[in-house]
Order: C-alpha cells, then sequence, then structure tokens
C-alpha cells in the first residue's frame, strides 16, 4: 500500500541482536564498546558502517526514517505487533501537536494476553485490528489509527490529522471521507465518538497542507463563510482549469497560503505567478498568506470583499476549535 509512486531507496543502519553478534562476525567487545554498534533498543543495536537500503517515501525527514528503523527493530523483538497511534500518524506523514512527535513507539497486538515491559514501548491491543503494508512496515490502518488517535487530540488537531488523511499532503488520500464517517458513526464501542464526528464534520478532501487547513478553521474561528477548498475556476484566456488554495466562487476572492518552499523553488515560484495571473484575468482577487500575516487585517480585507460588516473586537461570535 503506497500513497503513490514518489519513493526511493535510502540507506538505514543494519540492525543486529546483541545475543545474535557472534553470527555476524562481531565480538561482544566489539558490540559493546567501539560506538559503531549503537543502541537503539534494549538487545537491539545498529551498525553504523554496515547498510541496508530499504524503500522510503521521498517526503520522509530524518525523524520519519528514525521511526522507521525504531519500528523495524521493534518487530525483531515482538514479531506480528504493527505501528499504532502517533508512531503509525507519524509513519503516515499526519500533522501531530509536538508533545506526540517524539521517539515514543506506539505497538498494537490482536493478542490480548500479550505484553511488553520496556519504558519506550506503548503496547495497545484491538482484537479485530487491520494491518497493511505501508513502505513495507506494518502499520494500523488509516481509519484504525484515526479512531485509535483521535481521543487524545483537540477538534483542531484532529481535523489536521482528518485532512491529511483524506487529502493530498503526500500523494493519494489513504482512506475516503465517506468510508471513515461511516465507520466511526457505526462501529460498536468507539471510544470519544462524539467527538470524532465534530472533527469529521469539518474534514475536507482534496487538502494539500497542514497551513491549508489552520487558513480554513481561522475563517470559521473568525466568524467568515467557510470558503471552498480548491475550487475549479476555468479561466478562458489562459485556456486552463486552476485551483487556488481557498475561494470564495461567488465573490471570485481567492486566499493563497505561501510558505517558504514557494519562494526558495523558482519552479513553484513561477507556477504561483502563473496561476495568480490566470485567477486575476478571470476577475479574481488574490489574497496572499504568509506566516506574517496580520491576520485583523486579512480578515477585514476579507470581510469588505465579501460584502459582510466588520467583527467588533468584543465580539464573541467566534467559533472556538482548539477544545
Amino acid at each position: 500500500m503506497f500513497a503513490n509512486d514518489r519513493w526511493e531507496m535510502r540507506d538505514y543502519p543494519t540492525l543486529i541482536e546483541t545475543g545474535h553478534a557472534a553470527s555476524h562476525g562481531i565480538t561482544q567487545h566489539q558490540l559493546l564498546n567501539s560506538g559503531r554498534f549503537l543502541r537503539i533498543l534494549p538487545g537491539i543495536r545498529m551498525d553504523t558502517e554496515r547498510l541496508v537500503r530499504f524503500r522510503t517515501p521521498v517526503w520522509a525527514d530524518r525523524s520519519w526514517q528514525r521511526d522507521a528503523l525504531s519500528l523495524r527493530a521493534a518487530l525483531i523483538k515482538h514479531p506480528g505487533t504493527v505501528a499504532a497511534h502517533a508512531l503509525a500518524a507519524r509513519l503516515y506523514g499526519w500533522p501531530l501537536p509536538p508533545n506526540l512527535m517524539n521517539d515514543q513507539l506506539y505497538l498494537c497486538s490482536a493478542d490480548r494476553n500479550f505484553r511488553i515491559n520496556q519504558r519506550r514501548i506503548t503496547l495497545r491491543r484491538k482484537q479485530n485490528l487491520v494491518r497493511v503494508n505501508w513502505y513495507d512496515l506494518p502499520l494500523l490502518s488509516p481509519i484504525d489509527t484515526f479512531i485509535d488517535i483521535g481521543p487524545d487530540l483537540t477538534l483542531r488537531d484532529l481535523i489536521k490529522l482528518g485532512d491529511a488523511s483524506v487529502g493530498n499532503w503526500h500523494g493519494a488520500p489513504q482512506t475516503q471521507l465517506p468510508l471513515l464517517r461511516a465507520e466511526v458513526a457505526e462501529r460498536p464501542q468507539v471510544i470519544a465518538r462524539r467527538h470524532l464526528l465534530s472533527a469529521l464534520e469539518l474534514v475536507r478532501e482534496t487538502v494539500d497542507s497542514p497551513r491549508e487547513t489552520d487558513l480554513r478553521l481561522w475563517t470559521i474561528a473568525v466568524g467568515l463563510p467557510e470558503p471552498t477548498v480548491h475550487p475549479r475556476v476555468r479561466c478562458s484566456i489562459h485556456r486552463e482549469v486552476v485551483e487556488p488554495d481557498l475561494g470564495y466562487e461567488d465573490e471570485k476572492l481567492a486566499l493563497e497560503y505561501e510558505g517558504d518552499h514557494h519562494r526558495q523553488s523558482k519552479e513553484q515560484w513561477t507556477r504561483d505567478i502563473d496561476r495568480d495571473e490566470a485567477l486575476r484575468d478571470s476577475g479574481w482577487t488574490v489574497l496572499k498568506v504568509t506566516s506574517r500575516t496580520n491576520y485583523r487585517l486579512l480578515e477585514a480585507k476579507v470581510r469588505q470583499h465579501l460584502g459582510l460588516p466588520l467583527r467588533d473586537q468584543g465580539n464573541k461570535q467566534s467559533r472556538q476549535l482548539d477544545d
């Protein structure tokens, strides 16, 4: 199971069980004292000079590779388990709050009597777990992972996670929104079902990035109408269809979030210019949003364009999405 075909082979240290070091021609003295063999888990060391190649998504960073290697080490000691909760979410490439972006390993087993007594490993048990093969790694399915981790996330963080699972953050969607909603609504004994369903009401398909989700949720939080994700705009002059990040079709207003990579990539920069030019030639107004945007001014501009009254600073009609 792959998000898309954008993967490559990368080098990883070879994993060695300390009790089987001799079969690799390694003495216990070398294993424990050379500095070449670093401890990754109790009973497992990695050989930093002997490498093996594994399939890896092109978007994977060092933390992803660390998680992948740690999971492979855990599977040597605990075969039959799968990555779950935050570990699975990180390997899927989903965004998580800082407290879950750590080196804790969350594993899941179908054996209700199975136990693991290691500080770095958190074991979860699920009788009918659905396993998928994700870049040669065993993970709890995307739907099961969403249900597993959902109760531990705020509404905003869960919406971002849902957007990632059904969106285009790292290629094709990893699950479908109608199926995700149906499973959460109909599956028996779902913890925090109402919380998960509340998040799914605001999850949208085709979202490209966490910042795009943040921008959309900001419009809702300040009482603006929710914009459409990637509205399709047919540009007659350019003879093409362009899709801004967010848009109000009737009022021809587009909101575009531009991160640092937009400026650093000449190719992306050129595409952005061509897209904005096509939108403006079709009568659209394009508002750029960056990490330095003054959101009070942005809100005023959007309200003016939509013909809405300016919001009083004391107005408490904004919607809270952080609980």
